[in-house]
């Protein structure tokens, strides 16, 4: 039974992002002050029943998954013909948004990042959810570096019936498994893994095994090329880590990872050189250090380039109001000029 909540309760604020169906505000709880999230259906499109019913689906999937791993869901409701729901504030970021400030992550926090995911995705697949659309901007982050998987909008419950028609593809290409792209009816659990597979790869190289400039390439490659391996563009990643990758993007399911819980114990083992500071000299040294430091190491370098990202973003806000106010001047010295004149 889901939480029917009223958008009177809440004040909206800023917009956080804009998706094809719907937009995320922050928002306040008036009675608690409660900092949350609230997504709602575009006006556009809130009158198609196709979208309509996915919109529902996602937010009965979200009332049914309560793990510290997955974005908490406050309940939702209907305004004026438009559907939302609240859900958890997370104010970190994204692993995508990261990314695209760090470039790559250091094989520690791969791992770390991937121990949480898996952790989430263990949990969803017990419960019959396939998320189906597994990528980097839906990895969000909180400051202290805990990751929560969120939007399930195209999420396949396996308790119900399936929304999406038989042999339609769903998902964004670049992270798609192979049984996805041909509308596989029998797709599991394992297409997540594929998808993490891919996700795996691009934090450690900077981009997606797969390359091209429409999703017919995407998806010829996706089917038929072997994938990369990470080592063949860092070299610094350990061997085992970059076995994992290649299992993870097996063409067939069942030559992948039995399930997500297998792929977290295998980040757990991870046992290899890091470079650590020494506290003597200053300088980089090579390390061996055991599975829990790898886990521990990874965490604190996670929240070190959360920390860095919001600095630096913080100084883009920082410049631009700067320019602002250079033009600001400029335009009143101006302006003194001609009347001086």
């Amino acid at each position: 039974m889901q939480t029917f909540r009223q958008s009177s309760e809440f004040e909206l604020g800023d917009v956080l992002g804009v998706g094809t169906v719907g937009t995320i505000y922050r928002a306040t709880e008036k009675s608690s002050r409660k900092q949350v999230a609230i997504k709602k259906l575009h006006p556009g499109v809130s009158q198609d029943q196709l979208i309509r019913a996915r919109f529902r689906r996602e937010m009965e999937i979200l009332e049914r998954l309560s793990h510290p791993h997955i974005v908490r869901y406050y309940g939702g409701g209907e305004d004026d013909g438009i559907l939302f729901y609240v859900m958890e504030l997370v104010d970190g970021g994204t692993v995508k948004g990261l990314l695209q400030v760090k470039g790559v992550f250091d094989w520690p926090i791969v791992a770390e990042v991937t121990r949480q995911i898996c952790s989430a995705l263990q949990y969803a697949h017990n419960h019959g959810v396939i998320h189906r659309d597994l990528k980097p901007s839906n990895l969000f982050l909180t400051k202290t570096g805990e990751i929560k998987l969120g939007d399930f909008g195209i999420a396949r419950d396996l308790d119900r019936s399936d929304i999406t028609a038989t042999g339609m593809t769903v998902g964004t290409h670049a992270y798609m498994a192979p049984e996805q792209i041909t509308g596989d009816e029998a797709v599991s659990g394992k297409a997540d893994l594929y998808s993490l597979g891919c996700c795996l790869f691009e934090m450690l190289v900077g981009r997606t095994p797969f390359q091209g400039d429409n999703f017919a390439q995407l998806f010829e490659q996706h089917l038929r090329s072997d994938a990369p391996h990470v080592r063949d563009f860092v070299g610094s990643c350990p061997t085992e880590l970059d076995a994992i990758v290649n299992r993870l993007l097996e063409k067939n399911p069942e030559d992948r990872p039995f399930n997500a819980r297998q792929v977290q114990a295998l980040m757990l083992q991870l046992d290899a050189a890091v470079d650590t500071d020494d506290s003597n000299t200053g300088q980089r040294i090579n390390q061996d250090i055991g599975a829990e430091d790898v886990v521990a190491r990874g965490k604190e370098l996670l929240q070190q380039e959360i920390r860095q990202a919001e600095a630096t973003n913080s100084g883009e806000v920082s410049w631009g109001r700067l320019v602002v106010l250079v033009a600001f001047v400029l335009a009143m010295i101006a302006f003194a000029s001609v009347l001086g004149r």
